[in-house]
């Protein structure tokens, strides 16, 4: 599908979405609930994201399509996603009523994705292989509870190869990990320290932390040591290249230890 093509079927599209979205509103206003918009609107609700997740929406240049696009994509700036929001907020049970955005897909839709989009990008030997090289990898020592669950999901982000993501991931669970680490220090307990703690960055926790010893040489070594190949994966054109490259296990396996040895 060319661009004048792609253009003409979102505004097709979005003209269908405003007209569904007033029968939508006549049909509560007559308490209709049985009428079809209710399920028509999902369906082209899920339609319209289909294929926004084809396209860069930012490359439209029609700014009043593209806002409309961006809209939908986002669950804004409609009645109809401000109706689904109101429900959620008021229904106590957390069973929503007719006006539920059913994001399900048909079973052969679910197909298609699972075989074009999900299996095609896997290699299952790669994947059982790196499960099994990480899975065993735990934290001995007991650490924050909010921490624990993102170290499960770093070691999903390398069982499946997102070997960039989790090691972002893991500079942002180090940056907590100290942080939750120092708190008990004498200069964080009054209510300034505290506020002036949640707002410092990874790089003035470490330059703290080494400057006042709190913490093992070697913990502060390696904390440096992630933080500057994360630096350059972030910035490979900008950023100082580190000394030693670590690898995606490697800054996993450093990130562990360090946070292991910080609540020992």
């Amino acid at each position: 599908m060319n661009n004048i093509e792609m253009i003409t079927e979102f505004r097709r599209l979005i003209a269908e979405f405003k007209e569904k979205e007033q029968c939508l509103v006549r049909a509560i206003q007559n308490r209709d609930f049985q009428d079809p918009v209710f399920e028509d609107i999902d369906s082209l609700v899920i339609k319209i994201k289909e294929r926004l997740a084809d396209c860069d929406v930012l490359r439209v240049d029609d700014l009043s399509l593209r806002n409309d696009l961006c809209a939908i994509r986002e669950n804004r700036n409609f009645r109809y996603f401000q109706l689904l929001e109101l429900i959620n907020k008021t229904n106590d049970a957390g069973k929503a009523g007719p006006l539920i955005f059913r994001s399900s897909l048909s079973p052969e839709r679910w197909h298609e994705i699972l075989s074009d989009e999900v299996l095609s990008q896997v290699d299952p030997n790669r994947l059982i292989a790196r499960k099994m090289e990480i899975g065993a990898l735990l934290v001995g020592k007991t650490i924050p509870a909010h921490l624990e669950k993102h170290l499960t999901l770093i070691k999903e982000c390398y069982a499946w190869s997102f070997d960039s993501a989790a090691a972002i991931y893991c500079r942002t669970v180090l940056e907590e990990g100290f942080r939750e680490a120092l708190k008990s220090k004498p200069e964080f307990r009054a209510p300034q320290g505290k506020k002036n703690l949640a707002e410092w960055s990874l790089d003035w926790l470490l330059t703290h932390s080494k400057k006042n010893k709190y913490f093992y040489v070697e913990v502060m070594e390696r904390a440096y040591r992630i933080k500057e190949n994360v630096n350059h994966i972030v910035h490979p054109t900008s950023a100082r290249k580190p000394a030693y490259k670590m690898s995606g296990l490697e800054i996993i396996k450093d990130t562990f230890y360090i946070l292991e040895m910080l609540f020992r």
